[in-house]
């Protein structure tokens, strides 16, 4: 037996339907919290040096392109903004004792063979990528160079160039990991560990990839952009499910958002940002769509090829009735390939506890397992007290 990525939290005896709820409000408290900490952190700064006129040059620039790539100022306000959640996220699933490293794979830590192994169809889709929306920008007449007839001119200094570059390539790879986490990670282990099966698992995905797309609009998308966001959530979700973890789509989300700042960072005269095209297109959802499933197939081969493991290698937690005995808990039930929970003492309605076993020692349910003195005898002196008349464990 195995446990999908999907359903990792509940294989740890301590989890309870209401858990989630604490990681969220802890989550939605460090969001507010380190926002007011970025405010202060920038706007500081500013008003000393250029005052009140600064500060409201600022707060326009904010408001009109928080994600313009030709103003290294802004951008790093809003990638900073987004980057902090991914340590929110973290320490919230580990506040509200949800598994530690659950979102990151089914080995509970990032798996950084199998990482360094999608670089290889993530470089190709970076390819792809570019031939669709960086060729166009090349003229080959003389020699290879920007087409500046069809782009215009760059509006921004070499030094300011160089800033946005170097901010990107260090800020978007985290800025990318978060919102994997959030919306691939917790957001989808969440729902399918309230609702289970089949059906749990497609509300997940469908649960994250319109949350994803939702959380989008604000940046100004059109009907496309959103439908382009939605299918790069969507496939990036499924990808998750059949690797068993997030290393893909961090790459993938990461090398995405790169591309896309690395190309609109000189800020060419001759496209406008703003415009409905730059919002969203036909051919723009299409092109995301179609590399997506791309990827999806590269890794799923990748993934076959190295006999990756896909889910963990154990059982999830039995149900408990009151509080869990002692020896339900702790990372040694949880351990990939590990014992997991087929020894733990069951009964027949499927609840974790102490029942009248037979002369061999085991409880008397079916596919109950043996009940030895040390991890799975419930009335020992570490689990405490056992209400003997429900067989399970006490309340006292």
């Amino acid at each position: 037996m195995s446990v999908p990525y999907q359903r990792l939290t509940r294989i740890d005896a301590r989890w309870r339907w209401w858990r989630p709820l604490v990681a969220i409000a802890f989550l939605a408290g460090w969001y507010l919290v380190s926002q007011v900490l970025i405010v202060i952190a920038f706007l500081v700064p500013i008003a000393t040096s250029s005052g009140a006129d600064g500060l409201m040059d600022f707060q326009q620039k904010l408001s009109g392109g928080a994600l313009d790539p030709t103003d290294p100022l802004t951008l790093s306000v809003s990638l900073v903004s987004l980057v902090v959640l991914l340590p929110g996220i973290v320490l919230a699933v580990r506040v509200a004792r949800l598994g530690r490293g659950v979102l990151s794979s089914v080995r509970f830590r990032v798996r950084w063979a199998w990482t360094a192994w999608c670089v290889v169809p993530t470089l190709v889709i970076a390819a792809v990528m570019f031939a669709f929306q960086g060729l166009p920008m090349l003229s080959f007449d003389g020699g290879l160079g920007w087409d500046h007839a069809a782009i215009g001119q760059s509006t921004v200094t070499v030094s300011t160039l160089v800033l946005t570059l170097v901010l990107v390539v260090v800020l978007v790879p985290f800025q990318g990991a978060a919102e994997e986490y959030i919306f691939r990670g917790f957001l989808m282990q969440t729902v399918a560990s309230w609702i289970p099966r089949r059906a749990g698992t497609i509300i997940a995905v469908a649960v994250s990839t319109v949350v994803f797309a939702v959380l989008h609009i604000p940046n100004g998308y059109n009907v496309w952009g959103i439908l382009d966001v939605g299918s790069f959530g969507l496939v990036a979700a499924i990808i998750v499910l059949r690797t068993g973890g997030l290393e893909a789509t961090v790459l993938q989300h990461a090398f995405n958002n790169i591309m896309i700042f690395v190309l609109q960072a000189p800020g060419w005269s001759r496209i406008d940002l703003q415009s409905q095209d730059a919002n969203g297109t036909v051919g723009g959802w299409l092109v995301t769509l179609g590399t997506s499933l791309a990827y999806w197939g590269m890794v799923e081969l990748l993934a076959k090829w190295r006999r990756l493991d896909r889910r963990f290698a154990g059982h999830e937690a039995p149900r408990f009735r009151g509080p869990a005995p002692a020896w339900a808990g702790g990372s040694r039930w949880a351990r990939p390939g590990g014992t997991g929970w087929a020894g733990t003492p069951t009964h027949v309605d499927g609840a974790a506890g102490s029942g009248p076993a037979d002369a061999a020692g085991a409880v008397g349910s079916a596919g109950a397992g043996p009940v030895d003195g040390s991890a799975g005898a419930v009335g020992s002196a570490e689990a405490g007290p056992v209400d003997e008349s429900a067989g399970v464990a006490g309340r006292s």
